[in-house]
């Protein structure tokens, strides 16, 4: 059963054939993906994610083999960039705003970070 986290925004109708695709696709063996990727990449993962048991592990675990930057967003769950823009929009401005720069060509060059969004009381 999903999670609420996973319930989409709005129902899209489409062909039975691409949804199973989508699927397979979603399950797609991730650990053995991951140590071939060679481009520059931004973790963003949410801190109430039901798909982890320990998302900010997860987090550093992910950001470290891929030599990248983690952001977690306190307070969101598997899609904190759709429940919180306001935090998510900006860091991934920065992260590709500075994929021009010498760094991004070799990301396992780039320090491994791990930035944490707090949610403002006002939300």
């Amino acid at each position: 059963m999903l999670g609420r986290d996973h319930i989409p925004s709005r129902r899209v109708d489409a062909d039975p054939q691409v949804v199973a695709a989508s699927r397979a696709l979603s399950k797609a063996d991730t650990a053995a993906i991951v140590p071939q990727c060679r481009v520059a990449a931004l973790v963003v993962m949410g801190t109430r994610d039901p798909d982890f048991p320990d998302p900010t592990a997860e987090a550093r675990r992910l950001a470290g083999q891929l030599g990248a930057e983690s952001v977690l967003v306190e307070g969101a769950g598997h899609y904190p960039h759709t429940e919180m823009p306001d935090r998510v929009v900006p860091k991934l401005l920065s992260f590709i705003g500075g994929l021009g720069s010498n760094n991004s060509a070799n990301p396992s060059s780039s320090p491994v970070g791990l930035a944490r969004i707090e949610v403002s009381s006002q939300r």
